[in-house]
């Protein structure tokens, strides 16, 4: 019996099936790298928005919040020149994380306008305040004016004192102030890089008997960093 005849039609439907086969195969193959592809770029996508969103907040939560000044008490006492003046200033710390650093001296000053009425040292230097605690800036200064040498200073400033209100002006320099953050690791790092100057500017009115009137009592300093 002679061997089936292989016609020319069944050669070209064969070699047609295997045509098919590898386009099918290298739609396939090109459709699941597309897909991993696709699933890699997502997942990379994601990961940088969770990663921007956590720098972000940690960005929010690391930065330092200036401290916060008000007016606990004051008083002035004996003769202008030679009383005293007493103040309390109370320094509030609102930074969750990060303590403050005072390495320069403080200095204080008081003045009734542009004349000055008493200055001195408030604190001394190389101090630490932790994070969300309130301490006191407190001191005594001499008074050395206004004197009889500055006529309309001096005038001025006894009609106010007779008057029962004599308003005055508290100022505060710290010449050394470091921001520090203390990581989950204890790692203590130093942010806004280095020392800086901040000025504080309490408002004060007191009556006739030098002691501060109610309405100033607590209330807020203007603080320049």
């Amino acid at each position: 019996m002679p061997p089936p005849q292989t016609s020319a039609a069944d050669v070209a439907s064969v070699g047609g099936g295997r045509s098919r086969a590898r386009r099918i195969a290298h739609r396939t193959r090109d459709t699941c790298v597309s897909v991993l592809c696709s699933r890699l770029c997502s997942i990379l996508l994601a990961v940088i928005l969770v990663a921007g969103v956590a720098l972000f907040v940690a960005s929010l939560s690391l930065r330092p919040h200036r401290p916060r000044f008000a007016l606990a008490s004051f008083s002035l006492s004996g003769s202008v020149p030679g009383g005293k003046a007493e103040f309390n200033v109370s320094e509030c710390n609102p930074n969750r994380h990060i303590g403050i650093y005072y390495d320069g001296d403080t200095r204080v000053s008081l003045r009734f306008y542009d004349a000055l009425v008493a200055s001195g040292p408030a604190f001394p230097a190389g101090w630490y305040q932790p994070n969300m605690t309130t301490v006191s800036v407190a001191g005594v200064l001499d008074v050395v004016g206004p004197t009889h040498g500055d006529p309309a200073a001096w005038h001025s400033f006894s009609a106010a004192l007779q008057a029962g209100r004599l308003p005055l002006r508290l100022e505060l320099t710290f010449t050394g102030v470091r921001f520090r953050v203390t990581t989950a690791f204890q790692l203590q790092l130093q942010l806004r890089g280095g020392r800086q100057r901040m000025h504080v500017k309490c408002y004060v009115v007191v009556g006739g008997d030098g002691r501060l009137l109610r309405g100033s009592v607590g209330a807020p300093c203007d603080r320049y960093l």
